[in-house]
């Protein structure tokens, strides 16, 4: 395939769109979208990634330890006060598998967040309710998988005074003490 170039028109309407994304950057009330998912497009765009799949970006790149990314989910919570906790576990049970609390919180529980929304919740970690500090909130829609080849999902754990994101291997049995996050009905 011959080497295209950018050049005339094209050049112009191209330059047109970039100017007019720095311009709605500059407005007094800022940018009207989600200014993370530019970024991420911007990115995609400069490394010539034009499929449709985009790159997450999170604050805890686990690819820099050697993990694969497996599947995630974008973030899609926009205010804390439209979340309620949600139990995975059914009347009688002690603990599931974490695959089975996945398989729940996606096709039961409609409880599909993943890494980037409980990155987002760490960064309005002041507005949490305070009764979500005695469980472990897990975002079972972002699945790693580390270099001893397990599958494991983030979770946010409250500790000494603030909220900590940690990885859960969905190999251990997950009980009463972890809850999921969804959208209050």
């Amino acid at each position: 395939m011959a080497k295209q170039i950018v050049a005339g028109d094209l050049y112009e309407s191209l330059t047109g769109q970039i100017f007019e994304i720095g311009r709605q950057l500059r407005q007094p009330n800022g940018y009207p979208f989600d200014p993370i998912k530019l970024k991420r497009h911007l990115q995609d765009a400069i490394e010539g990634r034009f499929d449709g799949v985009s790159t997450p970006i999170f604050a805890n790149d686990k690819t820099k330890d050697g993990w694969k990314l497996l599947e995630n989910i974008s973030r899609k919570i926009t205010s804390i006060s439209d979340l309620e906790l949600v139990p995975f576990l059914k009347q009688g049970e002690g603990s599931i598998s974490g695959e089975e609390m996945v398989r729940r919180a996606q096709f039961e529980l409609d409880a599909n967040y993943g890494q980037e929304d409980a990155e987002w919740l760490l960064e309005h970690q002041d507005e949490i309710p305070a009764e979500f500090q005695k469980y472990y909130i897990v975002f079972t829609r972002t699945i790693w998988r580390d270099s001893n080849d397990r599958r494991s999902v983030p979770y946010l754990r409250w500790y000494g005074g603030r909220w900590y994101l940690h990885f859960g291997w969905l190999g251990i049995g997950w009980s009463s003490g972890d809850r999921c996050v969804r959208s209050r009905k």
